[in-house]
């Protein structure tokens, strides 16, 4: 009896020992924005049953290297498929990869405030070009590529002005809401081969989430996602503009900015290809395809090739 008294507390402490989240020191930029040096992510529970649940496309996992010290990347081919870049994006199997909301939360960048525009369009983003700078890596040395996937997010807060009607600029098209009382966020632009938009309810949440481009919980998925029509290519920025209506007619500019909590223009990540010019990748079974969120910043399986599925260590949570 006195045995089993002692057995019982040691096996429950193993059991914690081996259950218990693994927690990784973030080291350099390559999965910034999101995450900078000293940042601290951890994975799940039972973080040994990740390996059994397998990769799935855009998590972050922690990686064994053949140094055996360990890295952190994204998945983002998955066993039998074609990685390829074309143009900053990332193409599977010869389709485009859209970006989800919750993805671009993490990897979106802040390129500028929404200026006060003319008339309708209370807010304005119409610059020549934006490029793929970094203000968090000043010492880097690179040339610049211009970035054509970018967005407009707003936090309106409707509770003295509704109902109002927020009606989003992206491109030649224009995405209109409905929205009643209350507060909420808006996201909306072009992004991998479409042009993207949702809203969402902030209810008491804050306007921003640490340094995402994004404010808090937004859906899993795009509420509009429709192909980018050749006749709305063009080599310069892609123009956005915000209007804030209520019967029809734009607020005035002190009704909007008492609306507007906060008005900024994001841009996606622009993927590059290795200094050697590959520009595809072919995962064989039981591997995969990892990339860093800071392309210029990373090495990677553009660098490596595919990795095996043995490397994979741990599935590791939002930050």
């Amino acid at each position: 009896m006195r045995r089993l008294l002692l057995v019982g507390p040691i096996f429950f402490c193993a059991l914690a020992v081996v259950a218990a989240p693994r927690r990784h020191e973030v080291d350099g930029l390559s999965m910034a924005p999101a995450l900078w040096p000293g940042d601290v992510v951890s994975s799940g529970w039972l973080p040994q049953a990740d390996r059994l649940r397998g990769p799935r496309r855009f998590d972050r996992w922690l990686l064994a290297t053949l140094e055996s010290t360990p890295i952190l990347k994204r998945i983002v081919g998955l066993p039998g498929e074609t990685v390829r870049i074309v143009g900053g994006d990332l193409f599977i199997n010869d389709e485009a990869v859209l970006t989800t909301p919750l993805l671009l939360a993490e990897v979106a960048s802040v390129v500028a405030a929404g200026d006060v525009g003319p008339g309708r369009w209370q807010r304005v983003f119409a610059s020549a070009r934006v490029y793929d700078d970094a203000d968090f890596a000043p010492d880097e040395s690179r040339r610049l590529m211009p970035v054509r996937d970018l967005g407009l997010t707003a936090v309106i807060d409707a509770t003295s002005q509704a109902p109002l009607t927020a009606a989003v600029r992206v491109g030649g098209r224009v995405i209109r809401w409905s929205l009643p009382t209350g507060r909420f966020a808006l996201v909306a632009g072009r992004l991998d081969g479409h042009r993207v938009g949702a809203a969402w309810s902030l209810s008491n949440l804050p306007a921003t989430t640490g340094r995402s481009a994004l404010p808090p919980h937004p859906p899993e998925a795009w509420q509009i996602a429709e192909p980018w029509m050749e006749s709305d290519r063009s080599d310069s920025t892609v123009p956005l503009g915000l209007s804030l209506m209520t019967d029809g007619r734009s607020l005035d500019p002190a009704a909007s900015d008492r609306c507007l909590e906060r008005c900024i223009i994001w841009r996606d990540v622009f993927h590059r290809a290795p200094a050697d010019g590959t520009a595809s990748w072919r995962v064989g079974p039981g591997e995969v395809f990892v990339l860093g969120d800071f392309p210029s910043g990373s090495r990677d399986s553009r660098h490596w090739g595919p990795l095996p599925t043995t490397t994979l260590q741990h599935r590791l949570l939002p930050h």
